[in-house]
């Protein structure tokens, strides 16, 4: 006989079939169930993107970013604002680490703060771009041409060539911080039920057929 079931708990499906033994197909039988349940595992699929190590970088990238920032920036105009805007990877990254428990809402943060992250780097990396020719003050006189090789403008521009350096290793940080953060985003959006639905996998019980009097 072939019965069909959907349980509220597990919404899965079962099939029941009776396979009698040659010896005794009188009265007892095997019973076989095959049941569709939620895959238990699915959710160590965040595992599988090292998120320590990955949340240890985004902390360490943040931490010597900032670092640096402060002591080569200090009187930038843009200074406070990407410093705020890059302190988010600190607590991105922490958040990354505590998901390791696999707790729903942890995943969950988890995923909003690398979307934050994502974003708030996006934007340094804009204000990084327009800081590219800006100069810093106080180098040379404004009336004194600014190409002319005097001792003042020769420091001025060996200032600012060193700045420019400085700039591209602030994009590449901003950019490696990004990739990262999408990274985390990815692997926390495989074990979220509303971003990917968990597979199903087949449960076999056997029940062996009841002793005959």
């Amino acid at each position: 006989m072939i019965t069909a079931a959907e349980p509220e708990a597990e919404a899965a499906v079962s099939v029941e079939a009776a396979a009698r033994s040659p010896s005794d197909s009188a009265e007892a039988g095997t019973l076989v169930e095959v049941s569709f349940q939620k895959n238990p595992r699915h959710k160590y699929k965040y595992l599988e993107g090292e998120p320590k190590i990955l949340g240890i970088t985004e902390i360490a990238i943040t931490v010597f970013f900032i670092g640096w920032r402060i002591s080569f920036y200090l009187e930038a105009w843009a200074t406070n604002i990407t410093i705020l805007l890059s302190s988010i990877g600190i607590i991105s990254g922490s958040v990354a680490i505590a998901a390791q428990n696999l707790h729903l809402p942890t995943l969950k943060a988890c995923l909003g703060m690398q979307v934050v992250t994502s974003v708030a780097y996006f934007v340094c990396v804009v204000i990084t771009l327009s800081e590219q020719h800006f100069h810093p003050g106080g180098c040379w006189n404004y009336h004194e041409n600014y190409y002319e090789q005097i001792p003042s403008n020769s420091t001025c521009l060996h200032t600012e060539k060193l700045f420019n350096q400085l700039i591209l290793l602030d994009e590449l940080l901003e950019t490696v911080q990004i990739i990262l953060a999408i990274t985390l985003a990815a692997y926390c959006c495989k074990v979220i039920p509303c971003c990917s639905p968990r597979s199903n996998v087949p449960v076999i019980v056997m029940t062996p057929p009841a002793a005959s009097e």
